[in-house]
């Protein structure tokens, strides 16, 4: 039995296409957002906002693209499966220190292994999930 695993990450330059292609995306769709990048550690290795994105978004980009990583599935079904949780244990869920129960949210899946997660806020939850669709398939069709 091995003591190690591998792991699978995106690198700087993937976090960089996904941020300018789901900017730009977001721009020819009217919305001002953040668009929030982790690794396959889950640290934050890229963020970028439109000029006119508020500032809650910020946050609550960082948050989406945590939880996707975290919980390895989009951040809807996240949304989904905490919503559907006996009161108790929802607070238990979301009192968690970057755990959000919001759309928009996508892990990057390689090879099986979450690689990384993209978040986005600003748009709305459904148009917030689209974009971050949006980047995570940037990051998986690389391979």
């Amino acid at each position: 039995m091995s003591a190690t695993k591998a792991r699978k990450t995106i690198t700087g330059a993937t976090a960089q296409r996904i941020l300018n292609r789901v900017f730009e995306q977001a721009v020819a769709d009217g919305k001002a957002v953040f668009v929030a990048v982790v690794d396959g550690t889950g640290a934050l290795i890229g963020l970028l906002a439109h000029e006119d994105a508020p500032a809650i978004c910020r946050k609550i980009a960082q948050d989406k693209a945590w939880t996707a990583f975290a919980s390895r599935r989009k951040t809807s079904a996240w949304k989904a499966y905490v919503m559907s949780s006996p009161e108790e244990e929802r607070h238990l869920m979301l009192s968690q220190p970057g755990y959000i129960a919001a759309s928009g949210g996508s892990p990057i899946i390689i090879d099986g292994m979450v690689a990384g997660a993209v978040g986005v806020s600003g748009a709305g939850q459904q148009e917030d999930e689209d974009l971050a669709d949006i980047g995570a398939a940037i990051a998986s069709a690389a391979v």
